[in-house]
């Protein structure tokens, strides 16, 4: 593994020129906070009736990765619009990849979200109530650098994203953002959305893997 500070010299980024527009486009969960989803259940139903699954438990149920089997289970938790704030609100800051961050919001970049989460309008609110940029040494209020309309949540139940998988849902908008400014860095932590992006190979997209 690249030591954390090899590492951000290497991805740290130039300023953008005069007319230059930047966008960092960050995946939230394991990516820019840990969430708290100590309050979270999966529901299964089984012949016993619907037992409450915690998402470690259901990380390890032998019936989760089946496509046949997933009726068996309710997301309800997940598209509760208070336990969705409050899973961000009390999740812990993963600072290696809020240093990424920082370097590209000064180096001119605007910051957007990019997320297999539902309920997008709370999300919005929840990220930026709980996210803090460092600039000139302080810690700072997101303010108008953080992009709502370019921040995405794949799986809400109003807005209607194509695709079939998250990755593909999430390669999708990425093909949209890249036309919309000169330079895009996209932060994420699933191979499988890392690998889907990559796939596009966008001229003016860079990939970072998070950590």
């Amino acid at each position: 593994m690249i030591p954390l500070q090899e590492y951000l010299i290497m991805e740290s980024p130039r300023h953008l020129g005069h007319d230059e527009t930047g966008l960092i486009v960050f995946d939230i969960d394991d990516t820019l906070l840990r969430a708290d989803t100590s309050d979270f259940y999966i529901y299964k139903r089984t012949p016993r009736g619907i037992i409450p699954l915690t998402t470690t438990e259901y990380a390890h149920d032998p019936d989760a990765g089946d496509p046949s089997r997933k009726d068996l289970f309710d997301f309800r938790d997940f598209r509760n619009p208070t336990k969705v704030y409050q899973s961000i609100i009390n999740g812990t800051p993963l600072l290696h990849n809020l240093r990424i961050l920082d370097d590209y919001v000064n180096a001119g970049y605007d910051f957007c979200f990019l997320t297999a989460r539902s309920c997008e309008d709370v999300v919005k609110r929840a990220i930026n109530d709980f996210l803090r940029i460092r600039k000139d040494g302080d810690l700072r209020e997101l303010g108008t650098i953080f992009n709502r309309t370019l921040s995405h949540a794949v799986n809400d139940d109003i807005r209607n994203y194509p695709g079939r998988t998250d990755a593909e849902k999430k390669a999708n908008i990425l093909v949209d953002l890249s036309r919309s400014v000169d330079k895009i860095v996209f932060v994420d932590d699933d191979p499988k959305n890392i690998r889907a992006a990559k796939d596009l190979s966008i001229p003016n997209m860079k990939v970072i893997k998070a950590h």
